[in-house]
């Protein structure tokens, strides 16, 4: 419910090198801390910290309304068939969460690959670039650089990328 440049500014802060609450609890346990932000090994880690924090409460709250929307006349039928809980697993539930999970799976891949805010917020696309996206540097070619041209190609080729991905994807989950 928290707006991605909010938890992009608080994760900026838990990953902060001398006062970031993490490096904190890695010196309390002996720990030698991490220069998560400035430390190119560790720069991308941090930015899919952050990504995942942002993107599973979205994909949980579609899984639970999907697990609630299953019938439980269902599964009382399959008790009364004798059917074990992982057969009912895998011959019920996950074949009636599919219509629901495939598309929460192709939003989230989508938000992932767009994630600007995060990359941009988190890192700035640094150190020496290896946090950079293509949504990252479309946007330092427009609005740094002024070279619009490249910066319009890069966003044809994410738009064609995605609808490519979404095709591909599509096709392979029926």
């Amino acid at each position: 419910a928290v707006p991605s440049f909010i938890s992009a500014f608080s994760w900026n802060w838990l990953f902060n090198y001398e006062y970031g609450f993490i490096n904190l609890l890695i010196k309390k346990f002996g720990g030698v801390p991490i220069a998560w932000l400035t430390d190119p090994s560790w720069a991308m880690a941090a930015a899919i910290i952050t990504n995942i924090w942002l993107g599973v409460p979205f994909m949980m709250v579609i899984m639970l309304g999907g697990l609630q929307s299953i019938p439980e006349d269902i599964y009382e039928a399959a008790v009364v068939d004798g059917v074990s809980r992982v057969q009912k697993f895998f011959r019920i539930t996950l074949p009636l969460l599919k219509p629901i999970a495939l598309p929460a799976v192709l939003l989230g891949f989508i938000w992932t690959f767009n994630m600007f805010n995060v990359i941009y917020l988190v890192t700035g696309g640094g150190p020496y670039h290896r946090t950079e996206i293509l949504v990252t540097y479309a946007y330092k070619q427009a609005f740094e650089n002024w070279n619009f041209g490249l910066a319009s190609t890069y966003g044809v080729m994410i738009t064609m990328i995605l609808a490519i991905f979404t095709l591909f994807y599509q096709g392979i989950s029926r």
